[in-house]
């Protein structure tokens, strides 16, 4: 009878450890029999309690790794020494556009890269980290890859980092346009007062007439190093973290007459007609009113330089929506299709007709019109047709004052 009662007892021992095994909690941990088997219950019963803790645990910390790889703007690739995929984040599957990838699939199954497969191989043979770039639809991408270890320091796999450096690229190919560019603007006019120091210097005796004439020369160059200096800085202040803008309300009708004001000798020195024209009922507006006055008044210069004596400007401001467009107008040359979406970059030249060296500027000002638009919250547009003149346009959100 004894031994009946001690094989039931193992029995029921036997069926609670292997619910625990399958990870289900037991209804009951008593055990008939002795002491010692139910002591023995009561211990499973411990174990079983640690280890669905112990479960815990890890699908909390598993479901917090996979946030952060969720969450990754970088993809990630782990694969074992057998080319098996361990993970691969969402990154990596949208950069491959794969769908689901299940753990242990082969590498080569689902993506065929002789670039991939020379890294891996290289993280393999050399155990420390590598680098290279790889073309991707038109994007950049640098892996950086490095052999993963066990404790005992043999490799067991390989993690691969993609970044996308495309914008970066771009982003130091702008740098490297804009040095170019600033060097070649400097160049010219330093050149030339260079050449004319040197003559003043090796002619002592030049005559009145030709001093006179060098001056004005050497003058027009220094104030354009002057403008295309106070440009750059203007162009740096704007682009930085603290561009500093005071905001307060701006009565357009005011202001359009200020600017008038302001444009009268420079317009009656060309013979040009400016029409202001601002929509009745049209609201103030919240803006920085020195950025605002520059940004026209750089509109303004190109409009005059680019219009034909006895032309007419137009500077308007009307209501599109919940925004204001301020435009300034000519029916000046014009700009070509070709160049019309570029006109915004720093430093652009267009045709050689609107870039004469008697109506150059600095090739900043609409640069700094589009910058001073976007600080406020806008944006710019341009029109344009040869030979009918150009509009361009500031449109800036309407925001009330706080």
């Amino acid at each position: 009878m004894a031994w009946r009662k001690w094989i039931t007892s193992w029995r029921q021992v036997e069926e609670l450890v292997d619910q625990i095994a399958r990870g289900e909690r037991p209804r009951t941990f008593l055990v008939q029999g002795g002491v010692q088997a139910q002591r023995l219950g009561l211990r499973l019963e411990k174990v079983s309690e640690d280890l669905q803790q112990l479960n815990k645990q890890i699908a909390k910390r598993e479901s917090g790794m996979q946030t952060i790889f969720a969450a990754m703007h970088d993809a990630l690739l782990v694969v074992d020494s057998k080319r098996h995929v361990i993970l691969a984040n969402k990154a990596f599957r949208n950069l491959f556009a794969l769908p689901e990838i299940s753990e242990g699939t082969p590498l080569l199954e689902i993506v065929r890269d002789a670039t991939l497969d020379r890294v891996i191989d290289d993280a393999f043979d050399r155990g420390a980290p590598v680098r290279s770039d790889l073309i991707l639809d038109g994007s950049q991408v640098e892996l950086d890859a490095v052999a993963t270890r066990n404790d005992a320091g043999e490799i067991t796999g390989a993690l691969v980092l993609f970044h996308d450096i495309t914008e970066l690229k771009k982003i130091d190919q702008v740098r490297r346009d804009f040095v170019a560019n600033v060097s070649h603007e400097l160049r010219t006019p330093l050149s030339i007062l260079h050449g004319y120091i040197e003559t003043l210097l090796d002619s002592p005796e030049i005559s009145r007439e030709e001093f006179s004439r060098i001056l004005g020369i050497m003058e027009r160059h220094s104030k354009r190093l002057d403008l295309l200096a106070e440009d750059l800085l203007t162009l740096a202040q704007l682009e930085s973290a603290n561009p500093d803008l005071q905001l307060g309300k701006v009565d357009l009708s005011r202001f359009f007459g200020e600017i008038i004001r302001d444009w009268e000798k420079k317009l009656a020195n060309k013979h040009l007609n400016m029409i202001a024209d601002v929509a009745p009922e049209l609201p103030s507006i919240c803006a920085d009113r020195a950025r605002l006055q520059e940004a026209l008044y750089n509109l303004l210069d190109n409009a005059v330089k680019y219009s034909c004596e006895h032309g007419e400007i137009r500077l308007q401001a009307r209501q599109r929506d919940e925004q204001v467009v301020l435009s300034v107008g000519d029916n000046g040359i014009g700009i070509s299709k070709e160049d019309l979406p570029r006109v915004f970059e720093r430093f652009y030249r267009v045709d050689k007709a609107r870039t004469a060296e008697n109506i150059r500027g600095t090739g900043l000002g609409l640069a700094i019109v589009k910058h001073i638009a976007q600080l406020h919250g806008g944006h710019v547009e341009a029109e344009s047709e040869l030979g009918k003149g150009t509009t361009i346009c500031m449109v800036l959100p309407i925001v009330t004052q706080t």
